[in-house]
């Protein structure tokens, strides 16, 4: 329902799966950022990849997110995602309008995700067996939390028809590039590969 606390989780988890959008000339955490991602890939093709593990850390993950490594739905600006044991917290500026731009309107429920607002989120998140699983806690826009179940209208109605099952309130989806476990810690995500 609520796709874009969800939405900014499952950007950050992208990183490790999609490749870079191109290069640019961008700041020193993109660049480790980027060196580390393709690191990725390339073990990720390999018959027997690397176990050593890698580390992201949260300058270098937003740096990609905001600097074009990933890219973001339609709206979604100025993006910033921390973490703790088990947990990532997401804030970013979403122009709802932008982001469910050519559906229909006639709902009265969805003017509450009309115009721009700084949205938060703050979901649980576990990698093992190449599989990851996010569980929305909470989403707040403008400071004010929004109910679990308009946040899952929302998910189900516009964001899923257009970016698919993997985004909701509960997802679990494989992970590629042969990506095996990955633990958050305080600011940092350190990813195994078998």
């Amino acid at each position: 329902m609520i796709r874009p606390r969800a939405t900014l989780i499952i950007v950050f988890l992208c990183t490790l799966l999609l490749p870079a959008l191109g290069q640019r000339t961008a700041s020193p955490a993109f660049a480790r950022a980027h060196r580390k991602i393709q690191w990725i890939e390339e073990n990720g093709r390999r018959e027997h990849p690397s176990t050593v593990p890698t580390v992201l850390t949260a300058a270098e993950w937003n740096a990609y997110l905001n600097e074009g490594g990933v890219k973001l739905p339609e709206g979604i600006t100025a993006v910033h995602v921390s973490s703790q044991r088990g947990v990532a917290n997401a804030e970013a500026e979403i122009d709802f309008d932008r982001l469910t731009a050519n559906r229909t309107r006639s709902n009265p429920l969805l003017q509450l995700f009309t115009g721009k607002h700084h949205v938060t989120a703050t979901a649980g998140v576990s990698v093992a067996a190449g599989v990851a699983t996010v569980h929305v806690q909470s989403i707040q826009f403008d400071g004010t939390e929004i109910p679990r179940f308009a946040l899952e209208y929302f998910a189900a109605r516009f964001l899923r028809p257009k970016y698919g099952n993997a985004i909701g309130m509960d997802s679990t989806f494989p992970l590629r590039n042969r990506i095996d476990s990955a633990v958050a810690g305080t600011d940092r995500a350190t990813i195994i590969q078998r």
